[in-house]
């Protein structure tokens, strides 16, 4: 029996005209059949997918056949791809990306890997032919060669020689690193006698130019790294190179893994990163590098020191949390504290505010709002919103603040693409309303939200 006074709350079931999946499934399978039908009549890529789906119900040859017949549409095509059918096109596209590296893979990785990477290759026939301002296909690409790489281990009867001569043809014609990126992902299906054979003929390419290709260079140097050759890989790496941080760490890697410590210490000591360049986050690469192999020499009082020296400049809080891991009882504590007053008079508000966001601590990031303010601009949504996050429930004061600077950025300046979030972020200042103290540092929301109508409407 329920207790007096209290009163039984009876959850509501989603209306039965609702569309979601268990609505749907009361229709029954000859009507849910009909209404697909419908649908997809004068609908392509409607029509495709559910080839996909029922390719895949017969087998893997099948469903490779209907993968592989939409990519040769797609690179035998030399129509434009406008702004009005790029985003069917990239749906279209991924949909064969994912059944290739999804339900084929598990099916069977050599299939899959060959579809994926035909995938790949579509972007020699695409250049030009797409304006991928936003990076969509771009991704669809890097997605098939993640698919590869994941695959590639699981592809035993693959033929390699066969593999090896689709890969160099495309590091031969292609015109991206697109033509690397796969043949890294793909290795490790490759067999240690196509391995050789393509870093022969691939040297014997290098050698024959005048300015060695880069990507080639690259290629050979994923090959070099395949039979464990540290020489061959440093060979492959100009000297001019060498000295750039995060190529210096990458060298360094691999000479600790041979065992050779002491030139690896060379050549991080060799590619230091300046003191200009250290205002930057560009050389933490540098910085774990050169860690690990002080680690590796038994210097853990320099790899302590290291770190933290790499958190004053770059702010990382893993770094930090790598340094505070290793420190006695209480020297942790007094650590912390000293990391955040650092942080909070950190030249970048920004990544003072990434930092603050990420380790967390609200009460100091809402010290750095409080501090800074006016710096902290609307134009880096990317770290005031998951601040505003952050603050939203014990400080809706410096929430505020955060929320108003992003729309303001947005109202101003007429950033379109940002027109969605910033309602949604007026909508979240007006429910923390509430929770604002009478001497708010800022105009009440509705005088806000009138004063903002003046320049767009949202």
């Amino acid at each position: 029996m329920a207790e007096e006074g209290k009163v039984k709350v009876v959850k509501r079931a989603a209306p039965r005209k609702t569309v979601n999946a268990a609505n749907l499934a009361h229709l029954g399978a000859e009507r849910l059949a009909a209404l697909l039908i419908e649908v997809a009549d004068g609908q392509a890529g409607i029509k495709r997918r559910l080839k996909l789906a029922l390719a895949g119900e017969v087998g893997a040859a099948d469903l490779a056949v209907e993968i592989d017949k939409r990519v040769e549409a797609i690179g035998d095509s030399r129509a434009r791809i406008n702004w009005r059918k790029y985003k069917e096109f990239v749906r279209d596209l991924d949909a064969h990306r994912a059944a290739a590296g999804g339900e084929l893979g598990d099916l069977d990785p050599v299939l899959a890997m060959g579809s994926l990477a035909r995938i790949v290759m579509l972007s020699e026939a695409l250049e030009g032919r797409i304006n991928d301002t936003k990076g969509e296909v771009a991704q669809v690409f890097e997605a098939a060669n993640a698919d590869i790489a994941r695959l590639a281990p699981l592809a035993r009867k693959i033929d390699s020689k066969g593999l090896g001569e689709t890969l160099l043809s495309f590091l031969l014609n292609a015109s991206s690193r697109l033509s690397v990126e796969l043949l890294r992902a793909a290795a490790p299906a490759l067999d240690a006698a196509t391995v050789g054979d393509l870093r022969a003929r691939l040297g014997k390419r290098l050698a024959d130019q005048k300015r060695p290709d880069p990507r080639l260079r690259a290629a050979a140097q994923v090959l070099a790294d395949l039979q464990g050759d540290v020489d061959g890989y440093l060979a492959l790496v100009p000297a001019s190179q060498q000295v750039l941080p995060p190529i210096g760490a990458q060298i360094a890697l691999r000479l600790l893994a041979a065992g050779r410590i002491p030139e690896a210490i060379a050549a991080l000591e060799a590619s230091a990163p300046a003191d200009n360049e250290r205002a930057g986050s560009l050389t933490i690469e540098w910085d774990e590098a050169r860690i690990v192999v002080l680690e590796a020499a038994g210097d853990q009082t320099g790899a302590q020191f290291a770190r933290w020296a790499s958190f004053k400049t770059t702010l990382s809080p893993d770094m930090l949390r790598a340094f505070v891991k290793r420190l006695p009882d209480f020297e942790d504590v007094e650590a912390e504290d000293q990391a955040l007053a650092y942080a909070l008079a950190f030249p970048d508000p920004h990544r003072a505010m990434a930092f603050l966001t990420a380790w967390p601590s609200a009460e100091n990031a809402a010290r750095l709002v409080a501090k800074r303010g006016p710096a902290l601009h609307g134009d880096r949504p990317e770290v005031l919103e998951p601040a505003a996050r952050l603050l939203e429930h014990r400080h809706p004061v410096a929430a505020t603040i955060l929320l108003r600077a992003m729309i303001d950025d947005v109202v101003r300046h007429g950033r379109t693409e940002r027109y969605a979030a910033a309602r949604i972020h007026l909508l979240e200042a007006e429910s923390l309303v509430p929770s604002l103290p009478d001497d708010a540092p800022f105009e009440d929301h509705e005088t806000y939200r009138k004063r903002i109508a003046a320049y767009r409407r949202l």
